[in-house]
């Protein structure tokens, strides 16, 4: 499948194509927060 990949310390946002969705029963995505190494310069508080 196609997957959306944000690299850095910033806003981001995406932004679907207009989707029919009148005779659909349900929408599946997978969203990742994060990552395995933690560092301190994406950190918010």
């Amino acid at each position: 499948g196609d997957s959306l990949y944000f690299n850095g310390c910033q806003i981001r946002q995406a932004i679907t194509k207009p989707l029919d969705l009148t005779r659909a029963s349900k929408i599946m995505f997978v969203l990742q927060i994060g990552s395995i190494s933690q560092t301190e310069s994406c950190n918010t508080n």
